[in-house]
């Protein structure tokens, strides 16, 4: 099986081809923005690399944020574009629970896991055991704090994303249970004519991590 792994939900843009046991070909390069102008160029570049062609590929993992409204899209519907010829499975997992199997492979701790999305806010989760105990949402800094004192954990790590491994937790996963719907930062500025306010956007159920890696 080989999987591409995606991320475009922050300043970086990440390509990932992997088979169950090895790197086939990794691309990482932090551009800050134009993700929609790089990112075909970028997948074209690693199946050169890993010496595959696009009808070799089997699954698609991509990172569903949290991020920007703009960009945490443009690996999504690339990837839902790229998996449409063949019907390929498409695999959703958010940065906060990426972070969190990557931290936590055993299955055995307690992890809590932020991301700073400005404003003042910031994306939080906990995970216990492998389970998510509080799923991916926007809060202060003081009450991230808060909560985590509430759940006993001493650190709150940083998110980091690592399409390798995106690409490796999502072999097991089924697309119906993660699918790949964006966690947005927070609802988009934009107002519907006459200043009507778009609909509230909620933060998807997030299932817990599987520590396969």
């Amino acid at each position: 099986m080989i999987i591409l792994g995606l991320d475009t939900t922050g300043s970086q843009c990440s390509v990932s081809l992997v088979d169950e046991a090895r790197v086939l070909a990794h691309i990482c390069r932090d551009i800050g923005r134009g993700h929609a102008e790089v990112l075909a160029g970028m997948v074209e570049e690693a199946l050169t690399k890993a010496a595959v062609t696009p009808a070799d590929i089997d699954r698609i993992a991509v990172c569903t944020g949290p991020g920007n409204f703009t960009g945490l899209r443009v690996a999504l519907s690339f990837a839902k574009g790229f998996a449409l010829p063949r019907n390929l499975p498409v695999i959703g997992i958010d940065a906060l629970a990426l972070t969190a199997s990557r931290l936590d492979p055993t299955a055995s701790q307690k992890i809590a896991v932020q991301q700073d999305v400005r404003r003042g806010e910031y994306f939080y989760a906990f995970y216990e055991k492998g389970k998510v105990q509080f799923p991916p949402r926007a809060m202060t800094k003081e009450a991230l704090e808060l909560r985590a004192a509430e759940k006993g954990v001493d650190k709150i790590h940083e998110t980091e994303i690592d399409t390798r491994i995106l690409a490796w937790l999502s072999i097991d996963y089924d697309p119906a249970d993660y699918p790949a719907e964006p966690l947005y930062a927070r609802a988009p500025d934009a107002k519907l004519p006459g200043g009507k306010s778009l609909p509230k956007i909620e933060t998807p159920k997030t299932k817990a991590p599987k520590p396969e890696v």
